[in-house]
């Protein structure tokens, strides 16, 4: 993802990789992990869910080694629990932070009260882990079911307007993905999103978590987001 944001020549193809091509990567993870927790700067522990226990221990040792360089664990499977967590102690989680996206200008960004409530729903799904846009956990609700086709394309333009000037400047970058059992997905590119979104099938208009079309901050946007909005959006969720 970070080659293709940054607009690398010969970057991998918009979409998530194939089991296959993770498989081949395992040995390079496994190896930086290694390196990473053998200088206290990551930590593995096991945990039945995304937040391990507080009384959690991290493995070390053969343990450690088994885990890391096992594919099992490194292959993503939304109907699995998730066994093991990477975390890291809250100063290299600062460091960090304070370091993984590019500077970015943002004394030319409106204020937050400044932007439409759209504009901040948008804005929110993409720092929120889902990121779902539609289907059943969604923000945008399905169009009536009784439109005709250009009504329908209307309905969308819609809906769409405050998410498009996010996507033209790079900030956002918009995925489908169609299957509730696997986390792949393909990247709607900006001039698509019309037709994709008009489309029942790609929305999925259905119950199923984390089908459908939903948003992700790439690099720029995310700098961009904790540099001009973030904090103005934490401040009402702490002072309502």
């Amino acid at each position: 993802m970070a080659l293709r944001w940054a607009g690398v020549e010969d970057a991998p193809l918009p979409r998530s990789y194939t089991d296959d091509e993770q498989r081949e990567l395992v040995p390079q993870l496994a190896a930086v992990a290694l390196d990473l927790a053998g200088r206290g700067l990551l930590t593995i522990k096991e945990s039945q869910s995304h937040v391990p226990a507080a009384s959690a221990i991290a493995l070390t040792g053969s343990e450690l080694h088994e885990i890391v360089t096992n594919p099992a664990y490194w292959l993503g499977n939304p109907s699995s629990p998730c066994r093991f967590t990477l975390d890291c102690p809250q100063p290299v989680r600062v460091h960090w932070f304070d370091g993984a996206y590019p500077p970015v200008d943002t004394s030319g960004l409106p204020a937050w009260d400044e932007l439409t409530i759209a504009e901040r729903e948008v804005l929110v799904c993409a720092a929120e882990t889902s990121g779902m846009l539609t289907g059943a956990f969604g923000i945008w609700p399905d169009p009536p079911a009784d439109l005709g086709s250009m009504e329908r394309l209307d309905w969308v333009d819609r809906q769409l307007a405050p998410l498009l000037s996010f996507v033209r400047n790079g900030w956002i970058e918009v995925r489908h993905t169609p299957d509730a059992a696997s986390d792949a997905f393909t990247v709607i590119p900006l001039d698509g999103l019309r037709s994709a979104l008009a489309d029942p099938a790609v929305r999925n208009e259905g119950d199923d978590w984390g089908v459908g079309v939903g948003c992700i901050f790439t690099h720029t946007g995310l700098a961009v987001w904790r540099g001009g909005w973030s904090t103005a959006w934490s401040s009402r969720l702490n002072f309502g």
